[in-house]
């Protein structure tokens, strides 16, 4: 071999491997609770507390609770209102966060005009 091919096998070994493209990290949900697992994580759980929160979010699931943006329940559907109402009705609950509590205008030592507008023992 000349002296050329060996330094073009050589270049082709260190430069010639092309390097893998970006993986796609897929993110793993067998652990996020959902209406076809949920059952499994139950029975795999072994802390009480994790137990009783999936058991309790089986339960919600199965009344029908309606929740908002922040997983907060809102009601549950019953004959007189439905899911649609439920969120289309209850104020401030449908977007997460303080409900409607501007300026201490629901707290009674607000109303008073006590000067101490946010919590009863403040």
């Amino acid at each position: 071999m000349s002296k050329f091919k060996v330094l073009k096998e050589f270049g082709k070994k260190i430069f010639g491997k092309k390097k893998p493209g970006k993986k796609e990290i897929k993110t793993d949900l067998s652990s996020y609770p959902t209406s076809k697992n949920i059952d499994d994580l139950i029975a795999k759980e072994q802390d009480p507390f994790v137990r009783n929160k999936l058991i309790s979010k089986k339960k919600s699931k199965a009344k029908g609770d309606v929740k908002d943006k922040g997983g907060n329940i809102m009601g549950t559907p019953n004959k007189e209102r439905s899911a649609e109402s439920i969120r289309n009705y209850v104020q401030g609950a449908k977007d997460g966060g303080r409900m409607g509590y501007k300026m201490g205008s629901k707290c009674k030592l607000a109303i008073k005009g006590k000067g101490r507008a946010y919590g009863k023992n403040s």
